[in-house]
């Protein structure tokens, strides 16, 4: 197993729990509820968005781990070389963007959409942010990593254009579940929901 790959996996975490803690600490207080007021939070039933967040997040959470352990197990070079190693790790990789949109995006395409009510809409608007702000990190980990590992080589090699382009795609909709989560979570927090 190569030691560098954990390694940057690691900084890709620790960067974006520092980014996560940033952007919490940037939104404005949370209102203390009352005692009434949360025994109503409680009684008031998930909205169905926030449903399809939290599937959305396991699936994209299963799908990454997955790939990540079979990656730290037979290495880059191994994935690049065996054609039945890539071969499931791209069908892993498609079972996960179609479990996704099955889960979260294509409710919204066949018109859930007018479904949604103002705070959802708002909700949404807003997942962006955080999307936008773990693929930059997800991009930030793969470039110094990569950078730092191949320095002496001069050149990265071609398989880890694969593994960043299916990486960001799932880091992207692992954004939009916890951008969605987040945005619920903060609603609930000021009092608004």
């Amino acid at each position: 197993m190569q030691i560098w790959l954990p390694l940057g996996l690691l900084a890709v975490v620790a960067l974006g729990v520092v980014a996560v803690g940033l952007f919490l600490r940037s939104m404005p207080g949370r209102a203390e509820l009352t005692a009434e007021e949360r025994a109503e939070m409680a009684a008031t039933p998930m909205p169905p968005l926030q449903k399809r967040a939290w599937w959305g997040l396991l699936v994209t959470l299963a799908t990454l781990a997955t790939i990540t352990v079979i990656l730290m197990n037979y290495g880059a070079a191994e994935y690049w070389e065996n054609d039945t190693l890539r071969l499931t790790v791209v069908g892993i990789f498609m079972a996960g963007l179609f479990g996704y949109v099955a889960t979260l995006l294509l409710p919204q395409i066949k018109g859930d959409r007018r479904n949604l009510d103002e705070r959802d809409r708002t909700v949404l608007n807003r997942a962006g942010t955080v999307q936008s702000g773990i693929v930059l990190i997800a991009l930030a980990g793969w470039l110094i990593t990569l950078t730092e590992r191949f320095r002496e080589q001069g050149a990265i090699p071609v398989v880890y254009l694969y593994l960043i382009f299916g990486s960001v795609v799932l880091v992207n909709l692992l954004g939009q579940s916890l951008g969605i989560l987040l945005g619920y979570w903060m609603e609930s927090g000021n009092g608004e929901g």
